[in-house]
């Protein structure tokens, strides 16, 4: 059985349309713990990694799958805001700028680990203030990484994207599929 140590709702429902049995397990690892290195990949594959480790004792005959998606602009990480004045400021800083969007993805059971990246690059179109507090106000990007989400409302403001649709939504889903493989772990069809 696979555990999946996360409390995104797009990682579940990533996984359940792919077929994979799995029991969500909320993660109450503190991402603020790790130190961002200015090294993005890196960041992402350490969070993923502690996401991960957090969770192997209690579940030691597992394959645990976790998760951290990221966003970079100019050298500055984005995580989720902490509240509306944040999410505002980050939607301002993204607008008309293209930046990157990281996933790192942790694997692990007793006996093997896998941790590994995908990125992919986002561009922003121009965004007027009242669109953006309007958007706030909705609450969807209150749990994202950059406060969007490409998947929801915030894709109104995706001008363009290069890489792989679900490494911005959180899980780069194929890589994880052929990933799993090899824990023994195959889609329910």
């Amino acid at each position: 059985m696979l555990i999946l140590g996360s409390s995104s709702a797009r990682r579940k429902e990533l996984l359940e349309s792919a077929s994979i049995a799995f029991e969500l397990v909320p993660n109450g690892f503190d991402e603020r713990s790790v130190i961002y290195n200015d090294d993005p990949e890196d960041y992402c594959q350490t969070l993923a990694l502690k996401k991960a480790e957090y969770l192997l004792d209690k579940y030691p005959n597992k394959v645990i799958l976790t998760a951290d998606t990221i966003v970079e602009i100019e050298g500055d990480i984005l995580g989720k805001p902490k509240d509306a004045f944040e999410a505002i400021e980050m939607l301002n800083r993204l607008n008309e700028k293209r930046h990157r969007v990281y996933t790192g993805v942790c694997i692990v059971n007793g006996n093997q680990s896998d941790v590994f990246f995908e990125s992919a690059s986002v561009t922003f179109k121009k965004i007027s203030s009242l669109d953006i507090e309007s958007y706030v106000k909705t609450k969807e990007p209150m749990d994202k990484a950059g406060a969007y989400a490409i998947q929801g409302i915030g894709s109104k403001f995706i001008e363009a994207y290069e890489g792989d649709f679900h490494t911005i939504m959180g899980l780069p889903l194929k890589t994880v599929l052929k990933k799993l493989e090899a824990f023994g772990i195959y889609p329910n069809l």
